[in-house]
């Protein structure tokens, strides 16, 4: 059987909600408020449960993957995947938390409970999309939400040790003169690096439904502020409980541990002009993973027909979204700052006197530096991204060399005659 939490206000029967601003349970009625321990407590003695079957019907749910739930409060149908932990009843509005998908080991390691409010979310939406110069005019005064929802996204957390070994060419160059020509002379090193290190609650998002690339934008979190967890939290909130499994999940963990290793190693490598990769091996000697809900607020906006999808991390207010861009304003810019700067290059060209070639080098100058702003203007809509590297998740004072050479090979000089007018 499936249970289904209703918290209920013992003082009005209202519904009650976790609050992300005073991290309590608080009545919508009669604005009571409740400690999450004093409802563990009447959770675990069965005062706040109900049991409930999945209903018999027509539709054949099953085959379909979904389940369908009564809601206790107005009776009406819940209609959900099998992943489905937390939700709102879409008539009554009544939060029910599904508590049998977070028992025994589905049950999350920790939870680190919401912060920040929907408010929040849609102030958080309005900066982001104010702060792009090429976004539509009428896209950043209009209100183009359709759909604010907070979600306890279920996540993998991985613990590493790492052990790593990299070799490298590198070189040094050193420059001379005479009167005739100048001197490269270039010494050529054979180079390694071997170390251990730590890594600590590298997150992977265990829901099929999730983008990947968004929650990976909305990194990190705080785990430090993690609790332990209580279906309390899930009150008022939706939430799944994972679809991928951990073993699943691991393989993106470990692009981004194995991409981390190698480049605290090459830091490693100084005094050289220039460094080349030749080989590297990453050995994870250890790896364990931790089961966690975190929280999500996701924003649906709808633009000339197209989805755009925002995400804010629920507990710091980190919100990314690719916003969608005005290619009249881009051409302006592109356009306008090309001649702009294009006319000071051949002011300043013709002041020093510069002509011919000289001058058309410059006014050229002048056209790319105004390609350039009016690509990163465009680049700045974009702020979703794969999550490649891993640094901040390695443990201060966990990275370590534990062996290296530099080997020097042989040296080259090469000589260029000196240009003389």
């Amino acid at each position: 059987m499936a249970e289904i939490t209703n918290y209920k206000c013992r003082d009005c029967g209202g519904t009650l909600q976790f609050s992300s601003t005073k991290q309590k349970l608080v009545c919508d009625s009669c604005g009571a408020e409740y400690d999450v321990s004093e409802f563990e407590q009447a959770q675990a003695s069965g005062s706040q449960q109900q049991q409930y079957t999945a209903k018999e019907n027509q539709w054949d749910v099953d085959a379909e993957g979904l389940v369908v739930y009564e809601c206790k409060n107005c009776g009406g149908e819940i209609v959900g995947d099998k992943s489905m932990a937390s939700t709102k009843c879409p008539y009554c509005d009544n939060p029910i938390v599904i508590s049998s998908k977070f028992e025994g080991s589905l049950k999350p390691d920790v939870v680190i409970p919401f912060k920040l409010n929907k408010h929040a979310a849609q102030d958080h939406l309005k900066d982001h999309v104010n702060k792009i110069k090429l976004a539509p005019a009428a896209f950043k005064a209009g209100n183009h939400i359709k759909e604010v929802k907070g979600v306890y996204v279920p996540f993998w957390l991985y613990d590493a040790d790492v052990h790593a070994r990299a070799t490298y060419d590198a070189r040094k160059e050193k420059k001379t003169e005479d009167a005739n020509y100048e001197y490269t002379e270039t010494s050529f090193y054979d180079v390694m690096r071997e170390g251990d290190m730590k890594f600590q609650n590298i997150p992977a998002d265990a829901s099929e439904k999730m983008d990947d690339k968004l929650m990976d934008s909305i990194e990190p979190y705080d785990l430090s502020a993690g609790v332990p967890y209580s279906s309390a939290y899930m009150a008022g909130y939706f939430a799944d409980r994972y679809d991928v499994t951990a073993e699943q999940c691991k393989p993106r963990a470990e692009e981004r541990i194995e991409h981390t290793a190698k480049d605290l190693l090459k830091k490693k490598v100084k005094d050289y002009n220039t460094v080349y990769d030749k080989s590297s091996d990453v050995d994870l000697r250890s790896c364990s993973y931790k089961y966690a809900l975190l929280p999500v607020w996701i924003l649906n906006t709808v633009w000339n027909g197209n989805k755009y999808t925002f995400a804010m991390n629920g507990q710091t207010g980190k919100l990314v979204g690719d916003v969608p861009y005005s290619k009249g304003k881009f051409w302006g810019i592109l356009l306008g700052a090309s001649a702009g700067l294009a006319l000071i290059m051949f002011l300043i060209a013709k002041l020093i006197g510069m002509s011919g070639g000289a001058m058309g080098v410059m006014i050229a100058l002048g056209v790319i530096a105004g390609i350039i702003i009016a690509m990163v203007m465009k680049g700045a809509t974009k702020s979703v991204h794969k999550g490649y590297e891993a640094l901040e998740y390695v443990i201060p004072g966990s990275f370590k060399i534990t062996n290296q050479y530099d080997n020097f090979v042989k040296t080259e000089t090469s000589k260029k005659p000196k240009n003389k007018s």
